[in-house]
């Protein structure tokens, strides 16, 4: 049994890994930084023009035609949106609504959710919660890809931190140390040579990619947080994220529709 476990592992890494291969090569412009684990908002007095949608407003449930997000100033639209309670998977504080792509949860095929940004942007943070193998972020501009991160980075980036550990597992005392073979994090991506102005959340497997605060801000200044990667060739990051494929791939055997636990760094 444990040699099958293994041999499926194996040919998953090997799936996930091919995935990444198809990923656009191009020279990618963004900084990543993590926030100290257990913060999940934005360092707002950093930014420039910022705006946070946390989705507490939201109805909850699926919706195709998504919903307008403004603050007062029209921020962008969504579209095929999933709203969820907060639960172990997600929900900033432990009692409020997050974002959610689950096919499992929307029973309307949804594998793709868009951000449709009213102005151009250089700066997107979001809480990141119960990272799993099929989450994939996706940054636009003009139609064309400028990035693309999945959860392989976010767990390899976690892992290059002294405190790795602490990121995993719910920190909200509702759902303390809850789905604690994921990480929970809150990224920020500084788009250092240009802008975008469509944000993709892709999940394909029903195991959902769920987040929470999304912030977008037209500058910043000055990049905060423990810095993971600096904007740098993108071709020169697919090792990495081949490796971290294989060292993950068993969680897609594991994890939901209950969602079991995944990609836990040792």
């Amino acid at each position: 049994m444990k040699s099958l476990l293994i041999k499926s592992a194996i040919a998953s890494g090997i799936v996930l890994s091919l995935a990444t291969i198809t990923r656009p090569v191009m020279a990618s412009s963004f900084t990543v930084s993590i926030e100290n684990a257990g913060v999940q908002d934005a360092q707002l007095s950093n930014l420039v023009n910022a705006h946070v949608q946390n989705f507490d407003a939201q109805t909850a449930g699926y919706s195709a035609t998504g919903f307008q997000s403004n603050d007062g100033t029209t921020i962008g639209s969504y579209k095929n949106t999933l709203i969820v309670n907060a639960d172990q998977y997600g929900g900033a504080g432990g009692a409020n609504k997050y974002f959610d792509v689950d096919t499992s949860r929307s029973q309307n095929g949804q594998t793709v959710s868009t951000l449709n940004l009213a102005n151009p942007e250089s700066y997107f943070g979001l809480w990141w919660s119960a990272g799993d193998a099929n989450n994939v972020l996706t940054f636009l501009s003009q139609g064309k890809v400028v990035q693309t991160i999945t959860t392989a980075d976010v767990v390899s980036y976690i892992g290059n931190l002294a405190n790795k550990a602490s990121y995993y597992g719910n920190p909200n005392s509702t759902f303390k140390n809850q789905d604690s073979g994921e990480p929970f994090a809150f990224i920020n991506f500084y788009d250092v040579g240009g802008t975008f102005d469509q944000v993709q959340f892709s999940n394909v497997g029903g195991s959902g990619f769920e987040s929470d605060n999304h912030t977008v801000a037209t500058g910043y200044k000055s990049i905060t947080g423990n810095i993971v990667t600096q904007a740098v060739p993108e071709s020169s990051s697919l090792l990495g994220v081949l490796v971290i494929g294989f060292v993950g791939a068993s969680s897609v055997l594991t994890r939901r529709v209950n969602k079991k636990s995944v990609l836990q760094l040792s």
